[in-house]
């Protein structure tokens, strides 16, 4: 049976982003290459936020998936220094290699702002990362500060190193000629834990 329409729009939106960029995710263009109506997006959407609002949903559920199978390789008695340098690696590897999806996620003036499915995603997230934090608090790191602002300074750090390296101001300025040379600069600046072995990363 031949997907609903609802999921083919998503899927052609998906297929654009990789292909064009944010830029490219107008309705119409979403429409074509759907194969449908212009006006058929808003049959299954109320509006464009709403549409690209859903593809984010999938990007943040990607992002999850992308970390949570990071941490599923490391052998069960990983210390929380190792998994917390591990997940703050994922989430840029992840930002490197979707960059339009990347991109798109944090597009907050392109989404709907009370998309309850784009909260739930994007908070999980960050929530999920705050637990990593609290755990490598438990051990002492950083132990009177408080985890979510703790992790928001974090993830800033994350995100700001994920754009910069995808812009290539970051090898520009520092000369430095692999991410991990730049994500081991980062673990070092926060003191999470000594560099992790090097590996390579393939899309879950």
């Amino acid at each position: 049976m031949a997907p609903d329409t609802r999921a083919r729009l998503l899927g052609a939106a998906l297929e654009l982003l990789d292909e064009q960029g944010v830029d490219a995710l107008t309705l119409r263009a979403i429409a074509r290459r759907c194969g449908v109506s212009h006006g058929a997006p808003l049959k299954h959407f109320p509006h464009r936020a709403a549409l690209l609002s859903a593809v984010a949903t999938r990007g943040f559920h990607e992002l999850t998936d992308w970390v949570g199978a990071a941490l599923a390789g490391l052998p069960p008695d990983a210390s929380p220094a190792r998994r917390l340098r591990t997940g703050t690696r994922a989430y840029v590897e992840y930002a490197v290699a979707r960059p339009a999806m990347f991109a798109l996620m944090f597009r907050r003036d392109l989404l709907d702002p009370d998309d309850r499915d784009l909260a739930r995603a994007s908070l999980g997230g960050f929530d999920s990362l705050v637990r990593l934090v609290e755990a490598r608090q438990a051990e002492g790191w950083r132990a009177g500060a408080d985890p979510r602002l703790l992790t928001g300074a974090l993830w800033s750090a994350m995100h700001g190193t994920a754009e910069l390296w995808s812009w290539g101001a970051l090898p520009l300025a520092t000369g430095a000629t692999t991410l991990d040379d730049v994500l081991d600069g980062l673990c070092g600046a926060f003191e999470i834990g000594p560099p992790t072995a090097r590996r390579k990363r393939t899309t879950p």
